[in-house]
């Protein structure tokens, strides 16, 4: 296994990183549009399943704390079950980064180089993707905390330099139904929380772990905090009208900002950054679990391996349109593979008791 050794703060701080890259999904259009006004009650509901979620992760987590879930979960499900599910969180995540790899270029395409063909920015994107793989996780969560200031700082301007904010935006938009819609923005923002079943392949490199149940509460509300914070500002500057047009609204506002003329320039080059890291520590992860399983292949090799087949993936849908169905589908099977394999996992550990203070946190 890799030597690697984090804190828990950096393993959670890449939580509140990873969850602001995803004002630059093509869904996140979408949400005002799906649930009306009233869009923000799921956004908030799903930020407390969030944190409920992250508890029981960091509670299975805790079961066997030398351990990664490639190792305990064949025992805990037996070989023939265990060893399927930890491969599928394992692609869960090579997925995962493969389409924030497709969003982003869209994102920089439709924003600044819209003459550029997609498949040159992805290139560019994939060359920048490597040297944060090459670096190992260390050097991620380093990176991570060198940008998560700047980061931070740049959304709370954009957020309290907005203009024109209407606080009637918040009134539950009923004309077209909410029931639906509330169900679909539920989904998806607890579907981004998801990603933070990561921490079950990387607790046993943490040096502090007594500490990642505080940590992780602090930093799932931080992330929380920042999309909740990201849509609600969208809605008070649009409205109903936030999902109408087929654009990135957040762009939109970040145009309108007093304190800085070309505030959207400002907020691309910050968030690209971070949806870097993302994409990154994706492959990262997804890399990890297949060498925990497969001891004796390099972690970094096995990432590069995979950003040839990442691109290929990500030039398989011929439009916008497409890459958003697309991502819509695959952000909904996250969410069941992200949660349901942990949680199914933690269950069976219990009732088996496994883990905990038995030989089970031994390690191999």
């Amino acid at each position: 296994m890799n030597r690697d050794q984090i804190t828990s703060r950096q393993a959670f701080l890449i939580l509140a990183s990873l969850a602001s890259t995803e004002v630059l999904r093509p869904s996140f259009r979408n949400f005002m549009l799906w649930a009306g006004n009233g869009g923000w009650l799921p956004i908030l509901a799903a930020v407390v399943i969030g944190l409920i979620l992250v508890g029981l992760i960091i509670r299975l987590a805790q079961r066997f704390p030398q351990q990664s879930i490639a190792e305990y979960a064949p025992r805990v499900w037996s070989p023939w079950l265990g060893y399927p599910l930890v491969i599928a969180l394992a692609v869960a995540f090579f997925v995962q980064g493969t389409l924030s790899l497709r969003n982003v270029t869209e994102f920089v395409v439709a924003a600044i180089l819209q003459e550029t063909p997609i498949s040159a920015v992805i290139l560019v994107m994939l060359v920048l993707t490597a040297s944060g793989t090459l670096a190992g996780l260390e050097g991620m969560v380093r990176f991570n905390e060198l940008i998560f200031p700047v980061l931070i700082g740049t959304f709370f301007v954009i957020l309290a330099s907005t203009v024109q904010l209407n606080p009637w935006y918040l009134l539950p938009w009923l004309d077209q139904g909410i029931g639906k819609g509330v169900w679909d923005v539920f989904l998806d923002v607890v579907a981004d929380i998801t990603i933070v079943s990561y921490l079950l392949f990387i607790y046993p490199y943490l040096v502090d772990p007594e500490n990642s149940k505080k940590a992780g509460r602090r930093y799932t509300l931080f992330g929380g905090g920042i999309l909740f914070g990201t849509y609600l500002n969208t809605l008070l500057f649009l409205g109903h009208t936030a999902g109408s047009k087929f654009t990135w609204p957040y762009l939109t506002v970040t145009e309108n900002i007093r304190l800085i003329e070309r505030g959207e320039a400002l907020f691309m080059v910050i968030w690209i950054l971070a949806a870097f890291l993302r994409i990154s520590f994706c492959f990262y992860i997804a890399a990890l679990g297949l060498s925990q399983l497969i001891p004796g292949l390099k972690i970094a090799w096995m990432a590069l391996a995979s950003l040839p087949l990442a691109a290929f993936i990500a030039l398989r849908a011929p439009n916008l349109p497409t890459a958003l169905l697309l991502d819509e589908m695959v952000n909904r099977a996250f969410l069941f593979v992200g949660a349901g394999v942990p949680l199914f996992t933690l269950l069976l550990a219990w009732l088996r008791k496994m883990g905990g203070d038995s030989r089970e946190q031994a390690p191999n």
